[in-house]
């Protein structure tokens, strides 16, 4: 059972797997005591509450000053509601009850929870999301220092350990709706990077050994046990152009990684998510190899799936050229970004700086 739970993991993580828009962004399962009104009331709350962390990208979105006034009646923007069984990985330990017994489907308004979020200005991290490759590296006091998952994907082998870890790795950062990939540790992998120097965050080693798998962003993630059980660690992560460093420390295993994904997530996001604007730009976005109407169709059907699109319109067409009008809300630099990330736009002038707010690709088709 342990090895097949493992295998799951890794096989969704794979960096073969291609990178898909996030779905399910506006629903969550949390767990509940019983049936009562007083347990679910408590319940929607508790999932507005991880619709909203996915949606902007931050853990402390629910203690926003601005959301307050908004938050009167969670049930304003439930869609619908549903019992169900518990799913095995909602533990307890993820619940404010003392027994949860039951799993509550929440389902909230999109439409509502759009305007929820402008009308509070809070932050917007789209659903054509990053995808991360993580680095997970533990010192041993029994084994020594190793990467996390290795022996599987090198050996099929099962350690315990890692199948527990991976497993409330993946569950965490499918909470807050984050791709991400591991590393396969084959040949390359091991002629790149070294255990010492991914235990040492040597950035620009790890950014090397990075490079072949074509992610957004990298994460390299150390900790060990001291001998009173205190987890400490480290992060550094490398994502929109910038670089990061940080320590934690937990007094034990239970809140340990959650709180860590979380704190790394907020920063992480921040380079990919934008602040809602009552104005936007009129931009000027002109694509190539459109060369049936079903291809103007799929073009446009892509651009309004762009959270950061608020309405776009035929501007001209010339042979296999259209040029569209877009008003986005995040600006040029923001909505390029979301077109390459959709894997269906490539950008002709990637390495020229254009003044003129007309932004150039072609359709991937």
């Amino acid at each position: 059972m342990l090895r097949r739970l493992l295998i799951l993991v890794l096989f969704f993580v794979s960096p073969y797997c291609a990178a898909e828009e996030v779905n399910d962004l506006y629903s969550a399962m949390v767990p509940i005591a019983d049936q009562g009104s007083s347990a679910r009331e408590r319940g929607v709350v508790e999932a507005l509450q991880n619709v909203l962390i996915k949606l902007t990208g931050n853990s402390k979105t629910f203690q926003s000053t601005r959301l307050a006034p908004y938050l009167s009646d969670a049930n304003g923007y439930v869609d619908a509601l549903s019992f169900e069984d518990l799913p095995l990985s909602v533990s307890a330990k993820d619940s404010q009850s003392d027994s949860p017994s039951f799993g509550l489907r929440v389902k909230f308004s999109r439409s509502a929870i759009d305007l929820l979020i402008r009308q509070a200005q809070l932050p917007i991290l789209p659903s054509n999301r990053p995808k991360f490759l993580v680095w997970i590296i533990r010192d041993d006091p029994t084994v020594g220092r190793g990467f996390i998952g290795e022996e599987v994907a090198v050996n099929s082998a099962i350690d315990s350990g890692d199948t527990d870890f991976l497993t409330r790795f993946d569950r965490a950062m499918r909470s807050r709706g984050i791709p991400y990939i591991l590393p396969t540790f084959d040949l390359e992998d091991q002629l790149a990077l070294s255990i010492e120097q991914a235990w040492n965050l040597k950035a620009d080693d790890l950014a090397l050994a990075s490079q072949r798998y074509q992610a957004d962003g990298w994460i390299a993630l150390r900790f060990y046990r001291t001998s009173t059980g205190e987890v400490r660690g480290s992060w550094l992560y490398e994502a929109g152009g910038r670089r990061q460093l940080n320590d934690f420390r937990s007094e034990g295993d239970e809140h340990f990684l959650a709180m860590t994904v979380d704190n790394l997530l907020d920063r992480m996001t921040q380079s990919f998510s934008y602040i809602p604007r009552s104005d936007t730009n009129e931009l000027l976005l002109e694509i190539y190899n459109i060369n049936s109407y079903s291809a103007y169709q799929s073009v446009l059907k892509q651009l309004k799936k762009l959270e950061v699109i608020d309405s776009v319109d035929l501007f001209s067409a010339r042979g296999n050229q259209i040029i569209m009008s877009v008003e986005a809300e995040g600006g040029q630099e923001l909505l390029s970004n979301a077109l390459v990330r959709s894997g269906r736009f490539r950008d002709r002038n990637a390495d020229i700086e254009i003044e003129n707010q007309q932004l150039t690709f072609d359709w991937i088709k």
